[in-house]
């Protein structure tokens, strides 16, 4: 798990991401959704990002800083495309990425853990009256028809285990007023919280270092679709995280072992145990696991029954894995704790 001595480097590298990912919804004509998912997932990729140098504080560095500490702790990033026919994900899948989150510590193997998610991914549109991303701009991708299907696939599934990724440009980049309004929201949302533990201890960090939170990704419960600006920003840091600070929720200790910083309204982001096998069976693309959802589907009301010879995946599988003690000697690694 993240201590104090690792967050600044993780929040620092995940935080230009988000800063790099969402620059082009600045432009004129913004990026659509596999766009944005396709370049989430080359700023992500080390080998990338060796090449293009993107990031001012890539994986490499962030390995590097890791490995200064001291205490065996690295943050990996493996990615996996699947191609498939697009009307599977419209039917079945409902996901644009899926997101595997896992632990593995060889000292203290007891530790381990794995968290997977099936993520659609949204665009924030501009206000079409003046062209502007105020509190009027929307997700206008999301519709009814297809939030029924996602619901579905909650039931059998999990509650937890579908997410929307929303791509937003920073709030530094829209209007003064909207910012403001935003700001209020969070300040609002954030006005219990305790701020403990090293998540809740970083997070306090960085809003007294920044003024506040910018981010641009989101991650928000599939409860209810996403509608606009205004009331995604209403669910910070209740039913929506930035992914920053999703990630580091889950690499900390608090959000294993009691609430986390997320209060529930809409169902809480971090709401329910994603230690699911099926589930991560499905995002990994195991067929076996993928012809029994196309069943259960079918059986729950599906109207378009998928042929059976098309593998339900998601388009892309991010997974991002911390482990600590890695290259110690397997047979001596392990704490033999009495």
């Amino acid at each position: 798990m993240f201590g104090p001595q690792h967050l600044h480097y993780v929040i620092k590298f995940l935080e230009g991401v988000d800063f790099k990912l969402s620059e082009p919804m600045r432009r004129k004509h913004p990026p659509d959704e596999p766009a944005l998912t396709n370049e989430l997932c080359a700023l992500l990729d080390a080998e990338t990002q060796r090449g293009e140098n993107r990031l001012s504080y890539n994986l490499d560095h962030l390995n590097n800083d890791l490995a200064a500490v001291g205490d065996g702790l690295d943050f990996e990033v493996t990615l996996d495309t699947h191609p498939h026919n697009t009307a599977m994900e419209r039917h079945v899948s409902q996901s644009d990425f899926g997101l595997i989150l896992e632990y593995v510590n060889f000292v203290l193997p007891t530790e381990n853990w794995c968290a997977a998610y099936l993520v659609q991914a949204k665009r924030l549109f501009k206000n079409p009256a003046n062209s502007e991303y105020d509190q009027l701009a929307s997700f206008r991708a999301a519709d009814a028809e297809q939030q029924a299907r996602i619901d579905r696939l909650a039931v059998i599934l999990g509650a937890g285990a579908l997410k929307y990724g929303l791509y937003c440009p920073q709030a530094a980049h829209i209007p003064d007023i909207t910012r403001t309004q935003v700001r209020a929201l969070h300040t609002r949302n954030l006005s219990s919280e305790i701020f403990d533990f090293g998540s809740g201890l970083a997070l306090r960090d960085f809003i007294a270092t920044n003024g506040g939170i910018d981010a641009g990704i989101w991650l928000q419960s599939s409860e209810g679709k996403p509608t606009n600006l205004i009331s995604l920003h209403d669910e910070a840091f209740r039913s929506a995280l930035p992914f920053t600070w999703f990630i580091i929720e889950h690499f900390t200790r608090r959000s294993r072992d009691r609430s986390s910083v997320m209060r529930p309204t809409r169902g809480g982001i971090m709401h329910g145990d994603q230690r699911n096998e099926f589930l991560r069976r499905i995002v990994t693309g195991d067929n076996e696991a993928v012809r029994d959802l196309i069943n259960q589907l079918s059986e729950a009301g599906e109207e378009s029954k998928a042929p059976k010879n098309i593998t339900v995946l998601p388009r892309h599988t991010i997974t991002i894995k911390v482990t600590v003690g890695k290259s110690l000697p397997r047979d001596t690694a392990r704490a033999q704790v009495d």
